[in-house]
Formats: structure tokens, sequence, C-alpha cells
């Protein structure tokens, strides 16, 4: 700690003329003692904040959240992991907390979020208009939950892995936490967004995204609405056995396999998929005048171009 006094100097000798260039000076000197006095003041010491639920592990430090925030997170979690249960069925529920850890403010130079090598769920801190902490919880704990599946199946080098795992993490984040106010859609209706990201001819065909996931980040604005509609589509027409059927498969998820599943092909379920979206759009009020704020809002995010990028 500085030993530099914020009384300042206990006597100050003064000229016979005390004019307005001594009342300048006198508030400068002032100013300077202030500015002295808040610089002499230690950083609060940075200490580990810890907190534990039934089914989960915050992690963070005082540096990089609140107690306030660790509270309100592990309790909208544990609200997840009940939607989710509800959702998938316990016996696709591995045991054991799983792990959050806090990192503070989004810097550009780190994933907003992502599960590590060990399952844990990391998550930064954007504006409150763009989700805050939490805006893509339900959408990393949905990962987080299938990492023991994983796992156990090796399913990382399989056919349509990144497209069915991003897309259905996606689709649980919609299914559990309608409003949320995180990446992509930032509590606008999905189907409109996604609907009006086709209509603008911003759309990327699902079989290419299935066949090209290192489009994933490069077109993330495109990527995560199609492909999580997609699975909503698949849950409304098939049944969300059918969706479960897909997402927690026990063999390699070929095109083969999830034709299988849907007992139609791809192109056919891709086409319809395109025409219920449509269908949705035009039965919203309005649609069009909703979507306009958000477009306007995100303007200047990358978007890809057929023929440029894929």
């Amino acid at each position: 700690m500085s030993k530099r006094s914020c009384a300042g100097p206990s006597r100050v000798s003064r000229p016979a003329n005390k004019g307005s260039n001594m009342r300048g000076s006198s508030a400068f000197l002032v100013l300077l003692l202030l500015a002295a006095c808040g610089g002499s003041t230690e950083p609060e010491p940075v200490v580990p904040l810890e907190r534990q639920s039934e089914h989960f592990v915050f992690e963070s430090t005082s540096a990089e959240a609140t107690a306030a925030e660790m509270d309100a997170g592990i309790q909208l979690a544990e609200q997840h992991y009940a939607a989710i249960l509800a959702l998938v069925g316990a016996n696709r529920i591995p045991a054991g907390k799983v792990t959050v850890i806090l990192e503070g403010d989004f810097r550009p130079d780190r994933s907003g979020g992502y599960i590590d090598a060990e399952g844990a769920a990391h998550l930064s801190r954007y504006r409150a208009d763009l989700g805050g902490y939490f805006g893509s919880l339900a959408h990393e704990i949905a990962h987080a939950l299938r990492y023991t599946y994983w796992h156990r199946f090796n399913v990382g080098p399989w056919e349509n892995f990144g497209y069915l795992e991003e897309g259905f993490a996606e689709f649980v984040a919609i299914a559990v936490h309608p409003e949320k106010a995180g990446f992509p859609f930032y509590g606008y209706p999905p189907d409109v967004i996604t609907a009006e990201r086709l209509i603008r001819g911003e759309g990327i065909p699902q079989q290419v995204m299935r066949d090209r996931h290192d489009l994933n980040t490069p077109c993330e604005w495109q990527t995560y609405p199609l492909r999580a509609s997609w699975f909503r589509y698949i849950e409304e027409e098939y049944g969300r056995e059918a969706v479960l059927s897909i997402a927690y498969s026990e063999v390699q998820t070929t095109d083969e396999r999830i034709e299988a599943v849907l007992g139609a092909t791809l192109e056919q379920a891709d086409a319809a998929w395109e025409q219920w979206l449509s269908a949705r759009y035009a039965a919203t009020p309005g649609a069009a005048e909703i979507a306009q704020p958000y477009f306007e809002k995100f303007a200047n995010e990358p978007i890809c171009v057929e023929g440029e990028d894929w």
C-alpha cells in the first residue's frame, strides 16, 4: 500500500497577493491531492467463488463474477436441468455434477462459451442486451450433459456429428429457455428470424452444413439458427423420439442412419422443413416488422455467401 498521505501538507505558505491566480492555483492543488488520494487505494483482493447445488458446481473469482451472478446462475442452471431432464429423459442424463466456470467479460481472443476436455462449461459475460452471462447457459448445459455420451460411443469422428451436436444443443436451448436473450436470437422469435434469413437469400442448405462443419463458426449467424430450426421441424413432424434417436444414436450417424429414423430421404426432409418454416413465418402477424430491428442491430455481422464460402 502506498504510504502517501491523503490528508495533504500540514501547512501551505500563502503569498501576500490573494488574487484570482492564487484561487486558481489552490483549486489545482486540491485536484492534485484528490487524484493522489484516489490513486492510493489498493485493489480489492481477488478471492475464489464457488456455489454448489444438486446438479451443478459454479466456479469463478471475485474478479470475474459477483456473488449475485453466481447465485442467479446456479438457480437458472437447475431450472434448465429440470427442463432438459423432462425433454430427453432420465436415462440420457449422466450422474454427477456439471461444472460451470464464469470467466468474466467477453474478449475477442476467447470463445464466448465452450466445453473443455473435462466436460466443464465455460461462459463469458456479454452486455445485458446480448444475454449477459447466461444467454448461452442452456446451450452449454445441453452440451455438457452429453459429455458422457460423447465418450461412451466415441462420436467425435462420426459422420454428421458436428451438425447434429450443435443443432441439437440449440434446439434444446430454445425448448427450455425460449425467451433467452443470448446468441443467436437475442429474444426474437426463432422461426421469424430463421425464415427471414431464407427470405433475404442468406440461407445455407442443410446438406451443405452436414458436409461442411468447418462453416460452423465462420457462418455462425446462419448455421446456429438453421440447424436448430431443422430439429424443431423434425420434432413436430416426426415426434420427439425421432429427434432423440438421432441425437443419441448408438451407431454412426450417417445420412442413411438419419433417413432410416425418419423414413424419408434427407432431401425430402430438408425440402419439407423449408416449407414448414415458411408457413410459420406467414402465420406470424407482422413477421417482417418483427425481424427488421434484429437485422438492423446485427447488420455488420459476417454472412457467408454461396460461391464464395461454400
